[in-house]
């Protein structure tokens, strides 16, 4: 099993998400840590994840051919992606890798700023062996500075009429999660990007993420095609991992960055239009109207990243499912 995260000039958390997997009571075989071109000081930091294994356990490339021609697979890899290629793009580098090794079953995909419970890899890699059509499980996603807080329950569902997705559980404490996945999986429209373990036949069907999304709605895409090819989407109750949640990219309770919401209601849009396209006569004017009122609420930058994104959605995708 390899873990795979993204670094983007977040070092400090990257380091602090690789430590907590080296700690895990069941460690990934290999963790993988894609830089899509940081700041050079953020990449120098990363190279200090060296001391966290021994020597010849550590291995820095400067692009996933030279890691792929390196003659031994160390525990930790760190692989600079060369460009900023957006959240799908970066991990697909990690999943391109770890799959260039036949042994490898299932790729675990992390956001940097999270830090895993040591018992949530052996959590995951259960319910997934339990299920032989499980293609992705996420897990129990608690805040990071409220740990006995939800974020999500292995993912969110989805209203296609209106575009809207909503996470199972957040806001429950710790002691009101189900003890049963059957009570969260039928909910499950797609698993959160934050903590999906993937199984490695989902690859080689469905294809790795969407990069053309960049930022927000791949694990949506990625889930649905998944769906779509027979696979099931899963969650282990036991699998707690702790999230920061939008520390890379500057999503907060108040709406997110103006920079975050120009993909968020972009990727929306392109989202129902490639599957849904039935339904855009609902969701593209009510993709708008949230969009606007965040005018009304005193954000009119806010207001005006929105609109662009939907504007922009149409030269995003070519639509083809």
């Amino acid at each position: 099993m390899t873990a795979i995260t993204l670094n983007w000039n977040g070092a400090a958390d990257t380091i602090a998400c690789v430590q907590a997997l080296l700690a895990s009571t069941v460690p990934p075989r290999q963790i993988v840590v894609c830089d899509n071109a940081s700041r050079p000081e953020s990449w120098q930091q990363l190279q200090s994840l060296q001391a966290l294994v021994a020597p010849a356990s550590f291995g820095s490339f400067a692009s996933l051919a030279d890691a792929l021609a390196a003659p031994q697979r160390p525990r930790v890899v760190l692989i600079q992606t060369g460009a900023n290629l957006g959240y799908a793009g970066g991990m697909n580098v990690g999943m391109r890798y770890a799959l260039a090794d036949a042994g490898v079953a299932h790729c675990w995909v992390l956001n940097n700023d999270t830090e895993v419970h040591p018992q949530a890899l052996g959590a995951l890699l259960q319910r997934s062996q339990a299920e032989p059509a499980m293609g992705i499980c996420g897990a129990t996603l608690l805040l990071h500075h409220a740990r006995d807080r939800v974020q999500a329950l292995g993912g969110a569902s989805y209203l296609a009429w209106r575009a809207r997705s909503a996470a199972i559980g957040m806001g429950l404490s710790l002691d009101q999660v189900p003890a049963s996945a059957a009570a969260v999986e039928p909910r499950l429209a797609y698993v959160n990007g934050a903590a999906m373990l993937v199984r490695r036949e989902l690859m080689e069907t469905v294809g790795l993420m969407d990069e053309r999304y960049f930022l927000y709605s791949e694990e949506h895409d990625w889930a649905y095609r998944s769906q779509l090819a027979g696979f099931k989407l899963g969650w282990a109750p036991d699998a707690k991992v702790f999230h920061k949640h939008g520390a890379t990219i500057g999503t907060a309770s108040s709406g997110g960055s103006p920079l975050s919401l120009f993909y968020l209601y972009r990727n929306k849009l392109a989202f129902a239009r490639r599957f849904h396209p039935w339904r855009l006569w609902t969701v593209a004017p009510m993709l708008a109207w949230e969009a606007a009122k965040f005018a009304l609420k005193g954000h009119p930058d806010k207001a005006r990243a929105a609109l662009r994104g939907l504007l922009a959605e149409r030269r995003m995708l070519s639509y083809t499912p």
